[in-house]
């Protein structure tokens, strides 16, 4: 697990998933969705992004064999290091589950389509529901092997990052 550290606040940063121009970022619990709008091409270190409803302005400087970086979010001077976090359990997220596991959603979206039914058998890994956020459609898998034993969300409803959206046994 990778700790982003700005001006002195620690952050862990998952796996960064996405194409150009849609970003999913997760930081800590949540997961970011990040566009990018436009880089300007005389200044490649300058990004114009959308996160949410905001547009953000990011130059980036530093010096990636030390993993110091001099970062500039509109305007604003920040100072930001990249380090492994060496207390993080890697096998913590690929331990077997034995009990129940309660599926949530890693962000805020609309619910594009149910793949799994009430009592339906699913494999670890496998789609259970479509996500729509910021014009992305994320899969949504299950984290084992079991039953599906309740769904709380139906296509078109609308979620928000933690909200239940079923129960494999």
């Amino acid at each position: 697990m990778t700790l982003l550290i700005v001006e002195g606040r620690k952050y862990r940063l998952g796996a960064i998933t996405g194409e150009d121009p849609l970003w999913s970022i997760p930081v800590d619990e949540k997961t970011m969705a990040l566009e990018v709008l436009h880089q300007p091409s005389a200044q490649p270190s300058t990004l114009f992004v959308r996160a949410g409803e905001k547009v953000i302005r990011v130059s980036v400087r530093g010096h990636e064999a030390l993993r110091v970086y001099f970062v500039e979010v509109n305007g604003r001077p920040l100072t930001v290091n990249l380090e492994q976090d060496l207390s993080y359990d890697a096998t913590s997220e690929s331990v077997i589950v034995d009990g129940p596991a309660l599926v949530s959603s890693p962000m805020a979206g609309k619910i594009a389509s149910v793949k799994a039914s009430v009592d339906s058998r699913v494999e670890e890994g496998q789609s259970l529901i479509v996500l729509e956020a910021m014009k992305m459609e994320n899969e949504i898998a299950s984290p084992r092997s079991g039953t599906v034993k309740d769904l709380y969300v139906k296509r078109g409803d609308l979620v928000k990052a933690g909200d239940k959206l079923c129960l494999i046994i």
